[in-house]
Formats: structure tokens, sequence, C-alpha cells
């Protein structure tokens, strides 16, 4: 029996698993039976409208390979590949004198004109020459390429779809991301190739970062920013000199793909100190390897004296990555070299991957070790009379071990951390975004004016004697920018009373696809950027919430996975900025669960999230945790505060690793006075905690204070006196000194709110 004929559509839907329901064209979709279709000559078939597919991407971001990929899947189709690189304008003989300044990547390098004539030719079943680009000499050489009619036309191009015109043209869209180090290297590999174009031409980029790395106003930020993405590529180049065999896998189409398979015994040895800055390039590319140490005492030209090494006890058997990222008068690199060789490594199973080197470093490394190869992203001049790199990179390279680890001083977001966590103080969650804090306002029948906002941030930073009892406070954007009356900055404020600002950086919740109703956090667009404004704004720490619920089947394994990276993924961000995380993983009391559920979730998505920060590397030291405490549900009987200090300090003796200075927690809905019980409980509970507990409030440091005030002038004083007893309450509640009843009747009012959304 016959089969039907496949329509293009049904290719792409069977090949992509994806259903496009958008592009069902005219003439090339049979599927719609329940209209009457008209019989069609083969005349008049040919003038029905192609399938036309936009492939764009970055240079060498591997545009062409999708574009393989797709013409292999429609095998039974006639398809055309349609280039955008065929349509560059030939270059007048003035622009042939500045070639090498002539940018190809432009726009106005194209002649779309052309280009769009072509298309609209192709569309109307007509043949059509296309030109043919020779890079040699910069013009269309002939004879063109000709190009019949098609039922799928591909238009590929770095920018495709810049010009609306040909976007029009498109039924469907794709765009190639590519990391941006990895389409580097292949365009220096294919445009001196392939396009023969100067190698001078290619690398302008390396030499533009070069050139930020060693200017002397770059900032801290951008200085590693730039030099990372250098040692990546450095590293990355050097993994290409590994032996490889061949291979043959099976992909998920069933087919066997010829490739390669890299040597897998390998390790890295970085020489201490500023050789352990291009550690974490190494491990982002090679997930897992053993990386050893050597550190080398310098004095002067000669005289280096090795003082410590701890390498794999199995190195004689691997390939070595040596890291150090300044060959200078290469004394330091011979003795290194000659250790490993020492521990049994052939001298060819060392690769010695640089940032800059010396011609002198050079020579003396590879006249005493000719069979070593050495990979470096720019050869230096020479060496000053101090035996100095120069140019160099200045007093920049006694930084950039601690620069590139974390993006700021080590010691600092240590330091900030361990402050925020001593005992006796506390932060105040002031971060309500615009929204949140309307609800509060007008639960006092206040407007949400900008003015009312200041007005009650005011109130809590001016309070007499609060700030002592507290080591930060959490802002939101807008506030971070604000000051009192009298005209002095917020941050300078909190700051002359050593109170660390803080700031809220996520962008709240949103609904996960997948699952019952759970959510994720957003927030990730511009992190870094934000982060280093905040920075420079005066903010030292910041907060990420992220939320999760208790449920017949929640929270899912999704929701744990997808909050977890989240969280470690921010906090890794922060510490690139300076900032120190506030890892928040809030679990809703919503439900009517028993203490125990709470406890098991809370270990259960606590493992997860510090297993996701240690995969993202991030300093644990320089990190605070803003848990919920161990309760019952909303609606299950409440339970005594020794009870939840029981189990909420087990949970956490369970999953938090010791080296985290402090827990901060939330309180969840809590009345003012049973969130301060409750951590007094945790405080006086005589077992070991190895971190400080206590408070970072929001509702159950200001609700009383708010009712008190009402928005009145008048009414200041007394809610500053209320503010300032919350304080000095919870203050004592992390020393376990707290002997209740702090606030009165509205201190003891329950802030849970069923649902609530921040």
């Amino acid at each position: 029996m016959g089969s039907t004929p496949k329509s293009v559509v049904d290719l792409i839907e069977a090949s992509s698993g994806a259903h496009f329901s958008g592009f069902h064209l005219d003439g090339l979709d049979p599927r719609n039976s329940e209209l009457e279709q008209p019989t069609t000559s083969a005349a008049e078939h040919l003038h029905k409208q192609p399938f036309v597919i936009g492939v764009a991407g970055g240079a060498a971001s591997g545009k062409t390979t999708v574009c393989d990929m797709i013409i292999e899947q429609l095998h039974d189709q006639r398809v055309v590949l349609v280039n955008q690189d065929s349509f560059y304008h030939n270059l007048t003989l003035e622009e042939l004198t500045r070639v090498h300044e002539y940018n190809f990547d432009h726009p106005d390098a194209f002649d779309t004109e052309q280009l769009l004539w072509a298309m609209e030719k192709l569309k109307h079943g007509q043949a059509v020459d296309i030109p043919k680009y020779d890079f040699k000499s910069y013009k269309n050489i002939f004879p063109a390429r000709r190009v019949n009619p098609s039922d799928v036309i591909i238009l590929e191009g770095i920018l495709i779809f810049h010009d609306p015109r040909v976007r029009d043209l498109m039924s469907m869209k794709i765009f190639v991301d590519t990391d941006a180090d990895v389409r580097l290297a292949r365009r220096i590999r294919r445009d001196t190739v392939e396009k023969c174009r100067d190698i001078n031409m290619v690398l302008d980029q390396i030499r533009g970062m070069h050139t930020l790395i060693r200017d002397a106003e770059t900032t801290k930020h951008d200085f590693v920013f730039y030099a990372d993405r250098l040692i990546r590529l450095v590293v990355e180049h050097g993994l290409g000199h590994l032996p490889f065999t061949e291979k043959q896998v099976i992909t998920p189409t069933g087919s066997v793909y010829t490739g390669v398979d890299f040597c897998k015994r390998l390790c890295g040895v970085s020489i201490i100190r500023s050789g352990e800055s291009m550690e974490n390039a190494l491990r982002a590319c090679c997930k897992g390897i053993k990386i050893g140490k050597i550190l080398i005492h310098r004095e002067g030209d000669n005289g280096q004296q090795l003082i410590y090494e701890k390498l794999p006890k199995d190195i004689s058997d691997r390939h070595v990555l040596l890291l150090d990222p300044i060959l200078g008068t290469g004394n330091s690199a011979v003795q290194a070299i000659s250790l490993l060789i020492k521990k049994g490594v052939p001298e060819s199973n060392i690769i010695f991957l640089n940032l800059i080197s010396a011609p002198r470093g050079v020579h003396v490394v590879c006249k005493r070790f000719p069979r070593i190869k050495i990979v470096t992203s720019e050869i230096e001049t020479g060496l000053n009379k101090d035996f100095r790199v120069i140019p160099g990179m200045g007093e920049f390279v006694c930084l950039i071990c601690f620069l590139l680890l974390h993006a700021l001083s080590i010691e600092e977001l240590i330091e900030n951390a361990k402050y925020i966590a001593t005992p006796g103080k506390g932060i105040l969650a002031a971060d309500e975004s615009t929204g949140t804090i309307g609800k509060r306002l007008s639960s006092i029948s206040v407007e949400n004016t900008e003015h009312n906002r200041q007005s009650l941030r005011e109130l809590l930073f001016t309070a007499p004697n609060a700030l002592p009892y507290l080591s930060g406070v959490i802002l939101f954007e807008e506030t971070l920018y604000q000051k009192t009356s009298d005209g002095k900055p917020f941050v300078e404020l909190l700051k002359e009373n050593n109170v660390i600002p803080g700031i809220k950086v996520d962008k709240g919740v949103v609904e996960l696809a997948g699952t019952n109703g759970e959510t994720t956090t957003q927030g990730f667009d511009s992190l870094g950027s934000r982060c280093q404004q905040y920075y420079k704004a005066g903010a030292r720490f910041a907060k990420w919430r992220a939320v999760l619920k208790i449920g017949p089947t929640e929270p899912s394994e999704l929701s744990i996975q997808q909050n977890a990276q989240g969280l470690a993924r921010y906090a890794r961000i922060c510490q690139d900025w300076g900032l120190v995380p506030i890892v928040e993983p809030e679990i809703l009391t919503d439900g009517n669960h028993d203490i125990k559920k709470c406890a098991a979730v809370t270990e259960t998505v606590l493992a997860a999230v510090y297993k996701a920060l240690n995969d993202h590397h991030v300093l644990l030291e320089g990190t605070l945790l803003k848990p919920n405490m161990v309760t019952p549900g909303s609606d299950s009987p409440k339970v005594t505060p020794e009870v939840i200090a029981e189990h909420t300090v087990l949970a956490l003796r369970r999953t938090v690793p010791p080296a985290v200075p402090g827990i901060v927690f939330l309180s969840g809905g809590q009345s003012e006075e049973e969130a301060t019980l409750n951590l007094n409980a945790m405080n006086k509970l005589d077992l070991l905690k190895p971190w400080t507990l206590s408070f970072s409030f929001g509702r159950a440091l200001q609700q009383s204070t708010l009712k008190t005030w009402g928005g009145k002038k008048e009414n200041v004083g007394k809610a500053q006196e209320t503010f300032l007893l919350r304080c000095k309450s919870n203050s004592e509640a992390t020393l376990g000194k707290y002997g209740g009843g702090g606030g009165g009747g509205l201190a003891s009012e329950s802030l849970f709110v069923k649902g609530y959304k921040y």
C-alpha cells in the first residue's frame, strides 16, 4: 500500500520532537483534511511558497553544523542553503588599502538588497545565481553558484536577523548560542585557514583584552573578568595538545559518529601563589581534575628554593598541565619542571600554561627541556633591571591569585560574613519591594509613596540606641540610594553606626513549569553588573530568596534542584563581585503537616543547596544561611519553643557545614514574640552549634513598630522605642538570655498570611 507523503512540517516535528504548529504553509502541509484541497499541476506546485529557516549566531558558533543537521533530517525534501557570507560587498580600492581595519561583522558589510532580490526569486519558484565571495581578493568571483527553487530554504549568517525585511521572509528562526571563548578559538582556526585572513586581524580581540588588563586605570573587577577569559583560552588551547585516540559513538538518532577521545590520565599543578589563579579555568574545562601544588621561594634572579610540594601520588602516570600566569626569568619554572621529572613525569607529558611570557623565560625553559610545550597568550618585550616582565601588568601581578579566585579579597568576604554573624547582633530585613511595602502601609491607612516609604525606613535607621543591636540591614534598590531628611545617605548612616548595608538582588518568584504551583526565583539577567553597581554604592552583602512548599508530592525533586542550583549560581556571582551572599531557601509553613515532616523536608532541601554551593565552588566562609525554623504547618497544632529548637538545630547539624559562620533565621509568618522565643530556645539548647544562630527579620522586627507609628509624625518617637525593644529582645535571644514579654500584645499578634505573595 502507498503511504501519504510527509510534509516539511511533519519531518521537522518528527526529527525534533517539538510541535511547530505555527508553520503550516500552503502547499507544504497536506494535513488539513477538513478543507477541500484543489487539484494543482506540477508546474503550479513549483510556485508554492517554500519553508524558510533562518539560522543565526555569533561567528564560529556552529551555525553550519546546525544547518547540516537540518539538511540531514530533511533528506526526503528539496533543501537549499543560502549563506549570508555570499553577499559581502566587493571592497573598493581604498578599502583594500586598509582591509585590516574593515569590519566584516557589521551589517553594512553585506549587500542586503541583493540578498532580498535573490530570496524573492527563490520564493517565487525561480532559479537564481548566488554570488561566490573570495576572501583572498575580497570580491565576487565567477562562476556564481546556481541555486534552484526548493521546498526548504535555509538562510544562514551572523547578522541574518538584523534586517526586519529579511526576518519577515522566515517561517522559523534558530539562534545558535555558544560560549564566546569557544567561538574565538574556532574563529582563529577558521579565519586563518579557510578565509586566509592575517592572524593579527583575528587576534584583535585577544589584544583588546590584554590592553584592558594592562591599563593602570582598569578597575579590579574588569581586570578579573578579562584576565579570567584570557586564562580560560590558554587552558582550552593547552588541552588541545593532549594526545587523543579515534573513537566511535552511537548518537541518539542511532547513527555512528567518529570523533576523538582525549587522554584521561591528567592533572594540574599550580606554582603557588599566582598559579592558583588558573585553577578555576582548569576545573571549568576538566570537571573533577586533580590539582597539585608547588611553592618556590623567589629571591632576585637566582637562588630559588623549593619549600613545599603536594602532588598526586600517581603523577608519573599522568599528563601534567603546569600553571603559572607569568613566565619571567624561567628559573622558578625550571625548578618546578625538574621536580616533576624527578617524580617520574616524562618531559613530553608536561604542558606549561602562561598568561604572559618573557622571551628570556621561554628560551631558558625550552633550552633546558626541549620536549616541553609552552602555551601563552602573549610574548612580552623582555625583563627590566629588577627582572620584572615588561610591559607586564604592574602591581596587578601580585593580586592575580586573590582577584581571580573570587573577584575580590577573600579576606573581605570572610570578614564581612563573620561580622554579620556576631553574637548579640542580627539583621533587619528592610528590603520590601514597592508592592510589598505598599501592603504594609495600607494596613495602617498610609499611601504607598516614595516619601512615605523613605519616612518609614528613616524611622527605623535613626531609632536611638537600636543600631548597636544590628550588624546588617538588607535594603531594596530604591532604599540603597535614599537619604535621610537632612540629606545623609542611608548607606553612610548605617556604616557610621557599624551596620553593614546589604541589598536584595532577586526579582521575585515565578511558577516553575511542570510542577503543581511550585516556583523558582528570577533575577539572573544582568545580576553581575547589578552586583558591581551595588558594591560601588556601598552594599557588602546580598539576599536571594527561593521558595518551596510542602504538599502531598511537594517539594518535587525538580523544585528542589532548580532552586538549589539557582541559589548556588547567585551566591557565586555575588562573591565574584565582592558581596557576601545570604542563601535563603524558605520552606513555607502553609499546610497541615507536622513538625517531623517539616524537619525532613528542611534537611533534604539544605542538603541539595550545599551540594550545589560546593559544585559552584562557593566560598562557604563568605556566606550566610537564612532558613526557615522547623515548625508544624499553619493548620497543625502548635508546639513549644523547646520542641522547635530541637528539631531545627538537629536539621541544621545534619546539613550545614561548620565553615558557614552564621545562620540568620527568617520569621516565616510567626508573631514577633514567637520568633524571638524560638530563637532564644535554640541558643539555650545544650548541643554543639558550630555557627552563630541569629535573626534576619522583617515583619517580626517591624510590625508592632509600624502599627505604633501609624504614619503620624507625632508617633515617631514612640514607634522608635518599640523598634528598640524588638531589637534588644532579639539580641538577647541570640545569646539565649531573652526572658520573654518584650513588646506586649502587639508583639504576640500572628503575622501568618495564607498563600502570602511577596
